[in-house]
C-alpha cells in the first residue's frame, strides 16, 4: 500500500471536482436600520481536466491532523479506505478528514460513493463550481433563497457545503442509495428544510421578517469551525476599520474560504457570499438568483460596488485565523 503521505500528495493533486463554487441569487431581505446597532454596530457610509482547491495546504493539514489524532484502529480503517479509493473519490475524502468526520463517517462516506463517475461525484458534492460565472443547481433545481428574509441562511448553507462533502451529499441525496432519494424534487425539500432551520438558529432573538444580523450570521458559522477549518467574526465596514476589513475579506477569499458579505443601499438589506478569484475579479454567490457572478476585487477594496442594485457594504464575516 502506498505511504499515507503519497496518498495525500496523490489525492490533492489539482483536481477540478473540487474547485470552490459559487452562485448568486437576488430576493433581498429586508434588514431594518436597526441590524447593526443593536448587535454592537453603527450604521456608517459604506466605507473564492480537473482544477485545485485553493485550501489545499490548509485542507491537507487538518486532514493529518484528523487522522493523527485518531486511533492506531482508526487511523488504519481510514488508511486502509483512502487507499482502497479511486483517484476522483480520494479528494473528497481527504476534504471529509479535513472537516473533522470520524473514522465511522469516512467509511461509510467511502461506502457511499464507492465507483462513482467523476461527473457524478462533481454534481452531487459540488453545488458551487467556482470555473467562473454561471447558474448554481441541482438537476436544473436553482440552489437558491426561497423568500425575502433568509438570504443570509443560504450563504451559510453554501459555506458549509463548500467546505464538507458529507453536508453537500445529505442536500443532494439524503445519505440515501436510492436514486429517487436525489431527485430535484427532494432536493428541494432539504435544502428549503435546511435554510429553515438556519434561519431559526439565527434569529433566536432576531425577528426573521428582518433579516439575519451579522452576529447572528458568525454564531451559525462558528458552530461548524471543524468543517470550515475556521471560526469566523463579524466586521463592520465603515470608518478606519472599513478598509482593513475588506482587505481581510479578499485576502480569505483568494486562499478559497467563504466570506458573507452585508450590503445594501441606504440601510442594509443583503447577503452575498465570497467564494474565490479569478484574474482581478472575486466571485461570489448571489443567493437570490442562484448564479455566480464577478466582483472587480479592487473595486471591492475600494468599497465600490453594484450587486443586484446594491452599492454599499455594511458588514463582512471573515474567519479569525
Amino acid at each position: 500500500m502506498a505511504s499515507r503521505s503519497r496518498l495525500w500528495a496523490k489525492a490533492f493533486r489539482p483536481a477540478r471536482t473540487l474547485r470552490r463554487w459559487t452562485a448568486n441569487v437576488r430576493r433581498p431581505a429586508v434588514v431594518s436600520t436597526l441590524l447593526l446597532s443593536l448587535t454592537g454596530y453603527g450604521i456608517g457610509p459604506h466605507v473564492q481536466p480537473e482544477c485545485d482547491p485553493p485550501t489545499v495546504a490548509s485542507s491537507a493539514a487538518r486532514a493529518a491532523k484528523t487522522l493523527a489524532d485518531a486511533s492506531p484502529g482508526d487511523q488504519a480503517r481510514m488508511d486502509a479506505t483512502l487507499g482502497a479509493a479511486g483517484p476522483a473519490a480520494r479528494p473528497y475524502l481527504l476534504q471529509a478528514l479535513a472537516a473533522g468526520h470520524s473514522a465511522d463517517d469516512i467509511v461509510t462516506f467511502a461506502r457511499l460513493i464507492r465507483g462513482k463517475k467523476p461527473e457524478w461525484l462533481r454534481r452531487h458534492l459540488s453545488l458551487i463550481d467556482p470555473d467562473g460565472p454561471g447558474w448554481v443547481a441541482y438537476r436544473f433545481s436553482p440552489v437558491q433563497q426561497t423568500d425575502n428574509t433568509s438570504c443570509g441562511s443560504m450563504t451559510i448553507l453554501m459555506a458549509r457545503a463548500m467546505t464538507d462533502p458529507l453536508y453537500a451529499l445529505y442536500l443532494t441525496t439524503g445519505d440515501s442509495t436510492d436514486r429517487s432519494d436525489a431527485s430535484a424534487e427532494q432536493f428541494q425539500a432539504r435544502l428549503t428544510a435546511e435554510e429553515h432551520r438556519i434561519h431559526d438558529a439565527t434569529n433566536r432573538f432576531w425577528p426573521q421578517r428582518l433579516g439575519s444580523t451579522p452576529a447572528g450570521v458568525s454564531t451559525e458559522l462558528n458552530r461548524h469551525a471543524d468543517a470550515l477549518g475556521t471560526r469566523y467574526k463579524s466586521r463592520l465596514v465603515t470608518g478606519t476599520g472599513g478598509k482593513p476589513a475588506l482587505g481581510a475579506a479578499v485576502e480569505a477569499a483568494d486562499s478559497g474560504q467563504p466570506v458573507p458579505v452585508l450590503i445594501g443601499d441606504w440601510i442594509p438589506r443583503h447577503y452575498i457570499l465570497l467564494i474565490g478569484r479569478e484574474g482581478s475579479d472575486l466571485l461570489f454567490y448571489e443567493p437570490g438568483y442562484a448564479t455566480v457572478d464577478r466582483i472587480s476585487a479592487q473595486n471591492f477594496l475600494d468599497g465600490k460596488i453594484d450587486v443586484i442594485g446594491f452599492h454599499h457594504v455594511y458588514a463582512v464575516i471573515t474567519p479569525t485565523r
